[in-house]
């Protein structure tokens, strides 16, 4: 693994990663790395560095987070994508590969990725946490939202779901919107989605059981097991805060039946069936919703706060 000693110095690679970095990056990619450092390059600068063309190879590289672009006076330079990111867009978009690594190896991995975000969040203050708070919200603001907005809309793979593998609910069903630098559409990834395409992947999540939350530029639908703000959020004690709750759950007990289905939706675990009478425990609620659309009784319905 000599080859990857500087690589591993520059991109602060820990240890548990370090045997699978031939499957990580491909020559090229350390090729380039080699050259960046830890500077930000133009191309042309790259190439005299590599002694060759740099082209398609930085074409490549950028689709595969190895390297970022920065605007810089009007002109594209490259630097080296952190690890993290990397790490990312494989588990996401190269499956393939990700699978090369052992299950019990992408699970230590993955294990470090959410670390190392946790590890960021407690860097930060509750008030920056709080100001760029992604929000949850149920099914009907959601697609309100995405009938609203004016940037492209494009569906991508969950990224905490892929990267996780905690559960089986569907992994492409996340929103990433617009197209600028860095973005996974400017990347080459993702598919576009007209406005009835959004709202229909919208009621696919819905009907999975996944919670919306609205973010900068895009719209998570995910689950409680694999979802990194919802996990981190419990961890720091921020249930509410962040991401952001604007909704509380709300039972009729004169139409609820007691079936108990409420019981199998919610990823919270907020309702308990004891024998024919639903019990609540409100403050597991994120007011995500997906318990409303399957009461046979309407006897849910949320209530903003």
């Amino acid at each position: 693994m000599k080859k990857y000693d500087e690589i591993v110095e520059i991109l602060k690679v820990p240890k548990i990663v370090i045997p699978f970095l031939n499957i990580i990056y491909t020559d090229d990619d350390l090729e380039i790395l080699a050259a960046i450092k830890d500077a930000t390059l133009t191309k042309s600068s790259i190439e005299t560095l590599m002694g060759r063309n740099s082209q398609e190879i930085l074409k490549s590289a950028y689709k595969d987070s190895v390297v970022d672009k920065v605007l810089s006076n009007g002109e594209i330079e490259y630097k080296a994508s952190a690890l993290t990111v990397r790490l990312d867009n494989l588990a996401s978009f190269q499956r393939e590969r990700w699978h090369q690594i052992q299950s019990e190896h992408r699970k230590k991995i993955a294990d470090w990725l959410y670390k190392d975000y946790l590890d960021a969040k407690k860097n930060k203050s509750v008030k920056e946490l709080v100001d760029c708070a992604s929000k949850i919200v149920p099914l009907d603001v959601a697609i309100d939202f995405v009938k609203t907005e004016k940037k492209d809309i494009y569906v991508i793979p969950c990224d905490c779901k892929s990267i996780e593998e905690g559960c089986d609910f569907d992994k492409n069903v996340c929103m990433s919107m617009g197209s600028g630098l860095n973005t996974s559409s400017d990347r080459g990834h993702g598919k576009k989605l007209n406005t009835q395409e959004a709202v229909e992947l919208l009621k696919h999540a819905d009907k999975e059981g996944l919670i919306h939350s609205l973010e900068e530029n895009a719209i998570c639908n995910c689950c409680s097991c694999c979802c990194y703000p919802l996990r981190a959020s419990k961890e720091l004690g921020l249930k509410g805060k962040w991401p952001a709750v604007s909704y509380v759950i709300n039972l009729d007990r004169e139409s609820c039946i007691g079936c108990g289905i409420c019981t199998g939706r919610c990823p919270q675990k907020v309702f308990e069936k004891q024998g024919k009478t639903i019990k609540i425990d409100i403050s597991k609620c994120v007011g995500c919703g997906v318990c409303v659309s399957t009461c046979p009784k309407k006897a849910l319905h949320l209530q903003q706060i």
